[in-house]
């Protein structure tokens, strides 16, 4: 497990897992809990990436450990699970949002493509989730996030990949289904579900996209969603604020989903 930050104490703030957390809404989310306080764990696949997050947050280096590693890979999640554990003992926010696009269309993707969307956006959060239970339940006042998509609502013309859309929704169910299976346990279980948002996941029709969303869906005041708005959501449903929240998944997407 390769590393990219120094390893010191948990005394202050919480203890924050974000996954793919080196590019998009993830890096604005890392930045976000980074500038409230709390101490991050996050990792990328590409080591180039993992080294700019580094040198983004350099001042914060004592509050941030950066790995390079695949959601996916079980033996990486383990080991990413027992790092904080024996660093910190508990875990107080886990964000699930790493996320994949592989292929366009209903029938024209292919199966390859729908098992490496199942896998990376609903199988390894639950697996994650699975392995991290004993860390959030040492926490104070722990909670999951899943991030959804605004795919998961309605086939929307715009949302193109089928297999995306349905890695969403049973992301929404999961979401559903752990919230009542944890709630006894003391852990809060919600989900975000945001727009479009311009980030390379979207790939170089991003910019495009995003301004026919603008144009033919019923956008409040034509604003396009930013990492930044998906960021102050995930940070409300971590804080005390939202103690008594869950099962509840937080449509950030300026009415696009309004029809």
């Amino acid at each position: 497990m390769g590393e990219a930050a120094n390893k010191t104490g948990c005394d202050t703030g919480r203890v924050v897992l974000v996954t793919g957390g080196t590019s998009g809404i993830g890096a604005g989310l890392v930045a976000s809990f980074l500038a409230a306080g709390d101490r991050v764990y996050t990792f990328g696949r590409r080591a180039e990436r993992v080294h700019q997050l580094q040198g983004d947050h350099a001042g914060a280096r004592d509050s941030l450990v950066v790995l390079a590693g695949d959601i996916t890979d079980g033996t990486f999640r383990e080991a990413l699970v027992e790092r904080i554990g024996a660093d910190c003992g508990h875990l107080d926010v886990l964000v699930n949002n790493a996320g994949i696009i592989r292929g366009h269309g209903d029938l024209e993707e292919t199966v390859e493509d729908w098992r490496a969307t199942l896998e990376t956006n609903l199988i390894a959060p639950f697996a994650l989730i699975r392995s991290c239970e004993p860390l959030l339940r040492r926490a104070a006042d722990p909670c999951v996030i899943n991030m959804s998509s605004a795919c998961a609502q309605h086939p929307y013309a715009t949302c193109s990949s089928t297999s995306y859309s349905v890695s969403k929704s049973g992301l929404d169910m999961l979401t559903l289904r752990l919230a009542r299976g944890l709630g006894p346990l003391g852990i809060r279980v919600n989900g975000v579900a945001p727009g479009v948002v311009p980030s390379e996941m979207w790939g170089a029709d991003a910019q495009d996209l995003i301004q026919s969303t603008i144009e033919r869906r019923h956008l409040l005041q034509h604003r396009p969603v930013t990492a930044e708005d998906v960021a102050r959501a995930v940070l409300f449903l971590a804080s005390d604020g939202a103690r008594t929240i869950t099962g509840t998944i937080l449509k950030v997407d300026a009415g696009y989903t309004l029809g």
